[in-house]
């Protein structure tokens, strides 16, 4: 019998506003991904890891749909700036 592979699980945060995905890898670790404000694009940062749960931290957690709204419009508002 074939084992199903399962698709990574996501998680989305905003920290201080900057959009984070945690993308749990098969190893079961995690890859944290953050938002460069200046080009749109994600790229890994391990750092925020702890940020998204510390609670002295500006941290909401969003639904897939809210954390895309968000990064569409943030990306719209760079392209508005080059």
């Amino acid at each position: 019998m074939c084992e199903q592979s399962k698709l990574p699980e996501v998680e989305y945060y905003t920290v201080n506003d900057r959009p984070i995905k945690m993308v749990s890898t098969t190893d079961g670790g995690r890859r944290v991904l953050v938002m460069n404000l200046d080009t749109g694009e994600f790229e890994p940062d391990m750092s925020y890891l702890s940020r998204c749960y510390n609670p002295e931290q500006d941290v909401d957690r969003l639904s897939e749909a809210m954390f895309d709204r968000y990064v569409t419009q943030l990306r719209r508002g760079i392209n508005e700036k080059n």
